[in-house]
């Protein structure tokens, strides 16, 4: 159990159920993974790539050029937020630091922060930084179109952590912090099959100093409790089966609590798209 490294996927998970924390991080067990649901990740991690290379000033179109569909949703996104894609920063502006963002405005694509708190190193991977001398804003994109509501985004762990570490590694204040959030349309269907697709939607989140103050006490709080159940060398306790989460857990069969899971799911259900995780580059 060396894990020192914490990402917002462990904090959901952690907060969620122990247990199953341990089970896929600590103890590294495997799950299957359903077709449909790798594919999604699939096409997440080539529109995410396409991002970052157009970001990077890279050729995109060997990238797109035997997928229409994918071609199709970025530049429905370039569409609807042309001044998201607007030059940020003269050419070679690539270094973040805490003295530069008061004078230096900053751009980065798949841009990775790390924080030491209270004994674990936090971890994150924005889709995109920009930082002007007054402004922060994180950028996510997200490849499914039916986003969770602004009051559950606000409450995540990735808008939490995200926007947390920013201001504990900048100069800027809270209330200068943003995380967007982009929803774009998969397009997974034969070309024959693909539906209309759908204008890309967003979700803006602002930051405050009581936010703040609260992901602090909570993530000290989280990670006081991993520390003391990591130290008991004994199995992690469960959710609480009345909270209904065992029904889409893959390790209910571990648990023995898979009779209800096949009671009320189908083999072929799969669970909700923002609890699939996203494929890091």
């Amino acid at each position: 159990m060396g894990l020192t490294t914490l990402t917002q996927g462990h904090l959901k998970l952690l907060e969620l159920c122990p247990r199953r924390f341990q089970y896929s991080y600590l103890d590294q067990l495997a799950t299957p993974t359903e077709p449909a649901m790798l594919a999604r990740q699939q096409w997440g991690t080539r529109f995410h790539l396409v991002m970052q290379q157009r970001e990077l000033g890279l050729a995109v179109a060997p990238l797109l050029a035997h997928d229409p569909a994918l071609e199709s949703a970025v530049q429905a996104l370039l569409t609807t937020a042309p001044d998201l894609f607007a030059p940020a920063i003269e050419p070679g502006a690539t270094a973040l630091d805490a003295s530069a963002v008061a004078g230096v405005p900053f751009r980065q694509s798949e841009h990775r922060r790390n924080l030491t708190f209270n004994g674990y190193g936090l971890t994150v991977i924005y889709d995109l930084l920009i930082i002007t001398p007054t402004q922060g804003q994180i950028v996510d994109w997200k490849t499914y179109l039916h986003p969770p509501s602004q009051r559950q985004l606000t409450k995540d762990w990735q808008t939490r952590l995200y926007l947390y570490v920013l201001a504990e590694t900048t100069d800027l204040a809270p209330e200068q912090l943003s995380m967007s959030y982009w929803f774009v349309q998969p397009q997974l269907s034969s070309p024959s099959e693909a539906q209309p697709l759908a204008q890309p939607s967003q979700i803006l989140l602002p930051y405050s100093a009581a936010q703040h103050r609260r992901t602090e006490r909570d993530l000290r709080q989280l990670t006081d409790k991993l520390t003391t159940l990591r130290a008991t060398f004994q199995d992690f306790p469960k959710v609480e089966e009345s909270q209904g989460h065992c029904l889409r857990c893959p390790f209910a069969v571990r648990c023995q609590r898979a009779s209800e899971r096949y009671e009320n799911l189908g083999l072929s259900d799969l669970p909700p798209i923002e609890e699939i995780a996203e494929v890091s580059l």
